[in-house]
């Protein structure tokens, strides 16, 4: 490590306090024609940091998911708070989405959390038909602070950083 770059712990330290400021989240998904879209959606985290998204099915974004369950999903700094556009701080993820049917205890457990973060509309939505809930599972992710400063994300819980060094990656 060198002097002044800081420690694994405190990346890692730094990435999760991150993360933890989302209540949503940018999805890259691809509809049956291969066609990319790009969207939002309100998430809540589960225990072993997936992300759980509650969507309407007359969106793109869910019948795109429904197809073809690979995901892209992006937690980034908002540009007014940022130094530099170039370099916003960033964090994006590989993900596989699973529907969670409404009959099990998973989908009780997670809309009760969807209760707590986002108020009284769950009363309304929770109870919309067309409303699904996907697990999305992260299966490798970037984690980006700034110029020079980007880790890949792998191991368990994707919490073992690699700094990515063009240099030394060519």
């Amino acid at each position: 490590m060198n002097k002044g770059e800081p420690s694994v712990a405190r990346l890692r330290d730094g990435m999760r306090a991150f993360r933890s400021n989302f209540n949503s989240i940018v999805l890259a998904t691809i509809s049956s024609e291969g066609t990319p879209d790009a969207s939002s959606a309100p998430m809540v985290t589960g225990d072993a940091g997936e992300f759980y998204i509650y969507i309407s099915g007359l969106s793109r974004h869910t019948s795109n998911l429904e197809s073809n369950p690979k995901v892209g999903v992006l937690l980034i700094q908002q540009s007014q708070t940022a130094e530099n556009a170039f370099a916003r701080e960033r964090l994006s993820y590989q993900c596989m989405a699973t529907r969670i049917p409404r009959d099990s205890q998973t989908f009780v457990d997670i809309l009760q959390r969807f209760s707590r973060q986002f108020g009284d509309i769950m009363d309304t939505l929770k109870n919309l038909q067309d409303f699904q809930l996907f697990c999305l599972e992260p299966l490798s992710g970037t984690y980006v602070r700034g110029f020079g400063q980007a880790w890949r994300l792998s191991g368990p819980g994707l919490d073992d950083l690699q700094h990515i060094n063009p240099a030394r990656d060519a």
